[in-house]
């Protein structure tokens, strides 16, 4: 039983669906003239010659010249095996071709990027974000590309569940993490165990009474301020993210001014006032 013929298949290849058409009729007997083929394939005469010419040129028709001139399919096995290198080597040209039009490409663009990083907006560096949920999601973003070292002032009212501490545990190894946590006034029982949790999971930790700010300074080149709306009813935060390294650093310092003075989580432990 002979296989049914997919024309999709040859038009996958790059045949034309009329082309598909009239190669697979000529396969159907050794030679035709244009009018033979044009009749069995449904295809006006004023076409045929165009379809025949561009089998010819694909290797999959040859022209046989005579006193009636006649048209022979190629051996498919030969055919679709020079019709694969052609697509081969068509493919080749293309892609050569558009490595050289990146290259150029980029090369032209090049020094207009560097232009505009020269005269850069200083509001390009900020992101400002306003809900709860992204804020979070921000922190944790940062924490987790960071590169080297994650600094953090964690001011009350907090925005971590501390009854579900544990899916905001995740801290990286070989990058160091410091944090200086003020008391909550919630329930501080809760907070120790949150403290002690997040200590044997990899940060170090420091208590203070007050912080001045919410802030997360990451590898001394970006900083994310949490700032408390006080002219609200109710309670809401909106954070600033600053890309500049001399802010960093300079909040950096301020840092570990708050870091020396603080209690280590021990001194916090075994001060029964705060428990």
């Amino acid at each position: 039983m002979r296989k049914k013929i997919d024309l999709g298949n040859l038009q996958k290849l790059g045949l034309s669906s009329a082309e598909s058409v009239v190669y697979l009729n000529l396969l159907k007997k050794k030679n035709f003239t244009a009018t033979e083929i044009a009749k069995v394939s449904g295809i006006s005469r004023s076409k045929i010659y165009e379809i025949l010419n561009k089998l010819i040129h694909k290797g999959l028709c040859i022209e046989i010249l005579g006193s009636l001139k006649k048209y022979s399919p190629v051996n498919p096995e030969v055919a679709f095996n020079g019709f694969l290198q052609n697509l081969e080597q068509s493919y080749q040209n293309e892609l050569e071709l558009k490595k050289n039009l990146v290259s150029e490409i980029s090369k032209t663009l090049l020094p207009i990027y560097l232009t505009e990083k020269d005269n850069t907006n200083p509001l390009d560096y900020i992101e400002v974000i306003r809900d709860k949920t992204r804020i979070v999601e921000k922190i944790r973003f940062l924490e987790q590309n960071a590169k080297y070292e994650v600094v953090s002032f964690s001011k009350a009212p907090y925005a971590m569940n501390f009854n579900n501490p544990e899916s905001l545990i995740h801290f990286k190894k070989k990058i160091s993490y410091k944090g200086i946590y003020e008391i909550a006034d919630s329930n501080k029982l809760e907070f120790l165990q949150v403290m002690k949790q997040y200590e044997e999971a990899g940060e170090e930790i420091r208590i203070a009474n007050k912080l001045p700010l919410k802030i997360h300074i990451c590898d001394e080149s970006i900083v994310m301020f949490s700032l408390e709306n006080r002219l609200t009813p109710k309670s809401s935060l909106t954070s600033m993210v600053i890309k500049h390294t001399d802010l960093a650093k300079t909040l950096k310092e301020i840092f570990n001014l708050y870091w020396n003075k603080s209690m280590t989580l021990d001194e916090f432990t075994k001060n029964k006032k705060t428990v």
